[in-house]
């Protein structure tokens, strides 16, 4: 998405800004999102979306539970709380682990498994006060020693960001018609 954004970008383009070990700020029980007379459509289908699943379907990386996304025909239309929250399902013990949690400065976008115990998160941040400079940032978690390596991009102007929104959000509705097909009868 970054590279789409930035001409000649490259993973090698980030730099470390932090690492060490992590813990969830938060563990707690959880149920799954099921459609239903009392659900929001908006809310079950970003949980569809933006819930991945892990290779052996342990987990599910819940990427931004406050995100909406509601159908518009063969589109989709993102909105949701302005905060942001990234956690971990553990699909067998159902109990949901919090991640990342912000206000409406940053926020999480993506997230995509490596392998069965480690998983990526993208995000960005405000990297000033008026909104006009972002810096996009990237989380790789592993599960097997607990630890967390946070990287950033460069500073980027808010019309460079709206070119990596608008990536995101062709991702996003990749994912959507996909999913949709998924659930068409044959």
């Amino acid at each position: 998405m970054w590279a789409q954004a930035l001409p000649g970008f490259a993973p090698d383009s980030l730099w470390r800004l932090s690492g060490g070990r992590w813990s969830p700020t938060d563990v707690r029980s959880f149920e799954p999102v099921k459609p239903g007379p009392d659900v929001d459509p908006g809310d079950y289908l970003a949980s569809e979306l933006l819930g991945i699943r892990s290779p052996n379907g342990r987990y599910t990386l819940d990427v931004d539970y406050y995100q909406v996304v509601e159908p518009m025909g063969d589109s989709i239309e993102v909105g949701g709380d302005p905060d942001s929250r990234c956690s971990l399902i553990d699909e067998r013990k159902h109990v949901e682990a919090i991640l990342l949690q912000t206000g409406s400065m940053a926020g999480y976008h993506w997230g995509a498994w490596l392998s069965n115990n480690s998983f990526a998160v993208g995000g960005w941040t405000e990297a000033d006060d008026y909104g006009q400079w972002m810096q996009g940032q990237l989380w790789l978690y592993s599960l097997s020693d607990s630890t967390v390596s946070t990287y950033g991009t460069r500073i980027i102007s808010a019309e460079v960001y709206a070119r990596y929104e608008a990536s995101w959000h062709g991702w996003l509705l990749k994912r959507y018609r996909a999913w949709k097909r998924s659930r068409s009868p044959a």
